[in-house]
């Protein structure tokens, strides 16, 4: 018996919400190393455990009204942000995909969701996100994605790393300094392993275009600190292929932030770029292609 589309997007949206908080528990462990099987949800400020309906998704946000049940503290908006855009977006794919399609065009926002808040928070792309998601991208374009295709899955993940890494090294070459880290590389070929070629110069075009955005909203807001050299696990800074930020202008000495040497995560711009052409190709191929 077929599953009625409005109880399967009301399934999907809870199913999404719950990723949207396994989501925020990846994005605050992984970078700290700690385990994110045990132990079992805790509050940042406090430490103690939280009450299994406190962590309800969405639901124990608003009726905590943002605050930690036993300290008080503030539980930062973007908790309950990121549960309820996974929750949207799932029922969204549900919605507007074959099944299959949908799934893997989920897995590949859940994982962007979780690069773009560490990304953020850490200047650091892990490669256990990235590295696994290129073969899976891969295999789900070949085999639950009509609109990707094998060769272009291959084609993007191979010729979207590969153009990224030689714009590094040219910008390296003339600026002296890294501008695109291996993260963001790696970023691109599990983009690319999703989504195919088209994907990836959708991602490359817009992202770019909202990291200058970004870039200068940024230096205009002093935003430009990384977290501190002894803040940062030392095992993931020394892990091949992880960026790890530079001192930012303010950090080197310098009394003034200038917009052109000011340093901006990467990442969470091609995650946003990467997510909404994984939620809207169809759409967007189409007004191209009328145009």
């Amino acid at each position: 018996m077929e599953i009625p589309r409005g109880l399967g997007a009301l399934f999907a949206f809870v199913f999404g919400a719950c990723v949207g908080s396994f989501v925020n528990v990846a994005a605050y462990r992984v970078p700290r190393e700690i385990s994110i099987a045990s132990p079992r949800s805790f509050c940042p400020r406090c430490n103690r455990p939280i009450a299994a309906w406190a962590n309800i998704p969405i639901l124990a946000y608003i009726g905590l009204r943002g605050r930690c049940l036993m300290c008080g503290g503030t539980i930062p908006f973007r908790y309950f942000l990121t549960e309820l855009a996974l929750a949207a977006a799932a029922a969204y794919l549900f919605l507007s995909f074959p099944l299959g399609d949908a799934i893997a065009r989920f897995v590949l926002c859940a994982a962007l969701y979780v690069v773009a808040l560490i990304d953020y928070d850490w200047r650091v792309i892990p490669n256990l996100i990235t590295f696994a998601g290129i073969p899976i991208g891969i295999l789900a374009a070949w085999l639950l994605m009509p609109e990707v295709g094998l060769w272009s899955s291959l084609i993007g993940s191979i010729g979207g790393a590969g153009f990224l890494f030689i714009t590094g090294e040219v910008y390296l070459l003339v600026r002296r300094r890294e501008g695109v880290g291996m993260g963001d590389v790696f970023l691109l070929g599990m983009v690319g392993a999703f989504l195919g070629w088209p994907g990836v110069l959708f991602t490359m075009f817009v992202g770019s275009i909202l990291g200058a955005i970004g870039g200068v909203a940024f230096a205009l807001s002093g935003a430009v600190s990384v977290p501190p050299e002894e803040e940062v696990p030392a095992a993931i800074a020394q892990v091949t292929g992880v960026r790890r930020g530079d001192p930012g202008p303010l950090d080197e000495g310098g009394d003034d932030v200038s917009l052109m040497r000011t340093e901006v995560p990467f990442g969470p711009f091609l995650a946003l770029a990467a997510a909404f052409y994984a939620l809207f190709q169809p759409q967007l191929l189409h007004w191209y292609l009328s145009r």
